[in-house]
């Protein structure tokens, strides 16, 4: 890690790494325009303090032949949050970003052991991805505000997001709010 760096949380001197997943278009352009409008904000505020801090932004991709078809618009990382050209872009087709991709090539390579992580959907890639990640060894810190889901029929998303993080908490990942990341040890 470069730089002075408080993450306020356990063993915050591990290495670091933002795993940002399937922030794509199609995917956010579902989400009401004020929850979008939001959801991005609080994202583009946790990149931009990542990389100030000179922690490593790791995107991840999702694939398929239904919705997010490679090459198109909609499969894009939405562009609010476009990583640049020097930060890695993970393609998976699963729900877990380590099944059959490269993620923990990219992640070795930059001797990560823990993972901050925030995304869509909380419910399905996001869950799959920090099971994996602590299943695997690493450290990981789910972001409360930083990941989305869309209601279900019996569910609101603040239901759906609470009940990932009841069952996260404690087991596989440690739950802190965007704003208690990458903070600078002046502040």
């Amino acid at each position: 890690m470069r730089g002075c760096l408080r993450v306020r949380t356990k063993r915050s001197n591990m290495a670091t790494a933002l795993l940002v997943v399937d922030v794509q278009t199609a995917l956010t352009d579902w989400l009401a325009a004020e929850r979008r409008r939001d959801f991005l904000a609080t994202l583009r505020e946790l990149i931009a303090r990542a990389r100030a801090a000179g922690i490593p932004v790791v995107y991840v991709r999702h694939g398929d032949e239904e919705d997010l078809i490679a090459g198109t618009a909609g499969w894009e990382i939405t562009a609010r949050i476009a990583p640049r050209p020097d930060e890695p872009i993970v393609d998976k087709r699963f729900r877990d970003a380590f099944r059959e991709t490269t993620l923990a090539g990219v992640l070795e390579r930059r001797s990560v052991e823990r993972l901050v992580v925030c995304g869509m959907q909380s419910e399905f890639c996001v869950d799959a991805t920090i099971r994996e990640a602590e299943r695997r060894g690493y450290r990981v810190t789910l972001v409360s505000d930083g990941h989305a889901t869309y209601s279900s029929d019996d569910l609101s998303e603040e239901q759906i997001r609470g009940n990932v993080h009841r069952i996260a908490r404690g087991e596989v990942a440690e739950i802190v709010a965007a704003e208690d990341l990458f903070v600078s040890a002046a502040t």
